[in-house]
């Protein structure tokens, strides 16, 4: 049976420019950094104090010219992801300060306040400060 879920792939067009995003900008952590003798890497981020973990692929090391293409045609259109708060208000304006571009102003919901913002390919994140029944 399934046991939970390991990792999530966000195709990237530079690991480092990805990797300083979500480290410096978001505060992940890097998990693992892994360079093989053909260039490719194995990179992982994850938020401190959760197991799952987002890889930071570059396919253009890892697979034939024609899918690696296809692949990076995918970067920025990754589904939307929600990334919970406890604290918005110090959230917000952490990460803008930060730079995180923001494309929705804060807006009070029926399930909490949120906002959303953008990675630095154009995936879309909604950060969320669930109501608590």
């Amino acid at each position: 049976m399934l046991k939970r879920l390991a990792h999530v792939t966000m195709y990237v067009h530079d690991c480092e420019d990805a990797l300083r995003f979500y480290t410096e900008k978001l505060g992940f952590e890097k998990r693992m950094d892994s360079r093989m003798d053909d260039g490719s890497r194995w990179l992982t981020v994850g938020l401190p104090g959760q197991q799952i973990e987002i890889v930071l692929h570059d396919p253009t090391h890892w697979h034939r010219e024609e899918v690696a293409q296809e692949m990076l045609r995918q970067v920025g259109k990754n589904p939307m992801w929600v990334w919970e708060t406890d604290d918005f208000g110090s959230t917000y304006e952490a990460l803008r300060q930060r730079g995180v571009k923001f494309v929705s102003e804060p807006n009070e919901m029926m399930y909490g306040m949120e906002a959303v913002f953008e990675d630095l390919y154009g995936n879309r994140f909604l950060l969320l400060q669930p109501v608590i029944l």
